[in-house]
């Protein structure tokens, strides 16, 4: 055996040949892997569905990041679609990831309904993106990335708003005759369908320690 460094070795294989080896960190072994939704508090329930052979799963928006997730569930009492669920709680599984794509139509159809309802429950972590949009370049305003603000809707906004901002959605809505929060819902619809949008609104209002 010769050594290289003190890191890696070189061994002689089964065919005679030399190989470069890696030591085993003895730490990684041992080392617990991370939950990635164990800042989550709740789901909001998008869907049901029957698991052969037995059981169900759903479908669901964790709160407060809103993730698109699944989960076995051992019994379904007490969750129905459109109710949150406090997490964790005995009976639902491990949490996964699931892509837009493949959420049922039931989920689908609920996603938009559901997203609007977890920026209502958590306004000011929301509503900061009105509060903050600003010029992205000389001809597009952040306000653009929502869906129907063409330029001159995006400047009448930016005059409504002011330097004291709006405290609540309502404000928005009544000054800028908006549904602001079916708006921010959509977009976040779109960065989940399209992994390739930016800038995320999902990475940069949701999702930041």
């Amino acid at each position: 055996m010769r050594s290289l460094s003190n890191n890696s070795f070189m061994r002689e294989n089964d065919s005679g040949r030399l190989e470069i080896m890696q030591p085993r960190d003895a730490k990684d072994s041992d080392d617990e892997v991370e939950d990635p939704f164990h800042g989550e508090n709740r789901l909001r329930i998008l869907d049901i569905q029957e698991r052969r052979p037995i059981g169900h799963e759903i479908q669901a928006i964790s709160e407060p990041s809103l993730y698109l997730l699944r989960a076995r569930v051992s019994d379904i009492a007490g969750i129905s679609v459109g109710e949150t669920v406090e997490i964790p709680v005995e009976g639902i599984g491990s949490l996964t990831e699931v892509r837009l794509k493949d959420l049922s139509g039931t989920s689908q159809q609920e996603l938009i309904t559901a997203l609007s309802s977890s920026i209502q429950a958590d306004p000011e972590r929301h509503i900061s993106f009105y509060n903050s949009a600003g010029p992205m370049s000389l001809k597009f305003h952040s306000f653009q990335l929502l869906s129907g603000i063409g330029n001159s809707k995006a400047i009448q906004m930016v005059q409504k708003r002011g330097i004291a901002g709006w405290h609540a959605f309502e404000d928005v809505d009544e000054a800028c005759g908006i549904e602001s929060v079916r708006l921010l819902a959509e977009r976040y619809v779109k960065e989940m369908e399209e992994v390739a949008q930016t800038p995320r609104l999902l990475d940069l209002l949701v999702r930041t320690e």
